[in-house]
C-alpha cells in the first residue's frame, strides 16, 4: 500500500482541519479544498487495512476444536479400566475452528461431562448384555457449526438420567416443588444436588454440573440436557 508516513498524514489531516468550513444556518455543511482529496482516500485505506489485520489477527487466534478433543481418548480408556467397563469415544466435528480463548476456557467442562458419562451414564459390560446392548458403550463427542455459533454434544448410550430418583433428591431438598416440570427436573442437576449413594474421587459431590454451566455461561455460552 502506498500511503504517506504517519507524520505526514497527521500533517495533512491538521491542515485539513483547517480549511473544513461549517456553516449552521445552512443545514450542517462542510467545504474543504481539493488538495486534501487525496488525505481522504488515504483513510479510506488505512481503514480497509485496519479491517484486514482484525480480521487476520482474528484468524490467527482460530484453532481446531479437535486441539481439545483429542485430549480425551486416553482419558477414558483409562477411566473406564478403572471402573470395569467397556467404553467407545467417537469425535466428530474436531476440524471446526474456535477462538483459542475459547478452547481453553471450555476444557475442564468437557472433562466433567466426559467423566460423568463414564462414571453415571454408562454401565458394565453385564448389565448392558442383560439390557440386551451391546457390552461396549459409547459416548459421543459431536461439534457443530450453526452460522456463527458452535454447538458441542457430549452424548452416550448409557441408562440416562432417572427422573424419578432425581425428582425425589431434589424435592427433599427444596430445589423443586411438586409440580415441577420434567424440564425442571432434567435442569435440576445444575442446582448441586446428587443422586450418588456414595461419594468417589471422580463424582457424588453434586457441585460439578453447576460448575460447568457457570463456566459456560461466562463465556456467553448455554447449556442444555436432552
Amino acid at each position: 500500500y502506498n500511503l504517506p508516513q504517519p507524520q505526514a498524514l497527521f500533517l495533512e489531516l491538521t491542515q485539513c482541519s483547517n480549511d473544513f468550513a461549517f456553516s449552521l444556518s445552512d443545514g450542517f455543511f462542510f467545504l474543504f479544498k481539493s488538495s486534501c482529496l487525496h488525505v481522504s482516500a488515504a483513510a479510506e485505506m488505512l481503514g480497509r487495512i485496519v479491517s484486514e489485520l482484525q480480521y487476520q489477527v482474528m484468524q490467527a487466534r482460530m484453532v481446531p476444536i479437535g486441539f481439545v478433543f483429542n485430549r480425551f481418548p486416553r482419558m477414558i480408556r483409562d477411566l473406564a479400566k478403572a471402573q470395569e467397563k467397556e467404553v467407545e469415544i467417537i469425535l466428530e466435528g474436531s476440524e471446526i475452528e474456535l477462538d483459542r480463548a475459547v478452547i481453553d476456557e471450555i476444557g475442564e467442562s468437557l472433562v466433567h461431562l466426559l467423566r460423568n458419562a463414564v462414571d453415571h451414564g454408562l454401565e458394565t459390560p453385564a448389565i448392558r448384555q442383560k439390557a440386551g446392548k451391546p457390552a461396549t458403550g459409547t459416548i459421543r463427542l459431536t461439534a457443530s457449526r450453526f452460522k456463527e455459533a458452535v454447538a458441542i454434544l457430549v452424548a452416550d448410550d448409557g441408562q440416562g438420567l432417572d427422573l424419578e430418583d432425581l425428582k425425589a433428591t431434589a424435592l427433599k431438598q427444596g430445589v423443586l416443588n411438586q409440580d415441577a416440570t420434567e424440564e425442571q427436573v432434567k435442569e435440576s442437576i445444575f442446582t448441586g444436588i446428587s443422586t450418588t449413594k456414595e461419594v468417589s474421587s471422580i463424582s457424588g459431590r453434586g457441585l460439578g454440573m453447576g460448575i460447568v454451566k457457570q463456566k459456560i455461561e461466562s463465556i456467553g455460552g448455554a447449556i442444555e440436557v436432552q
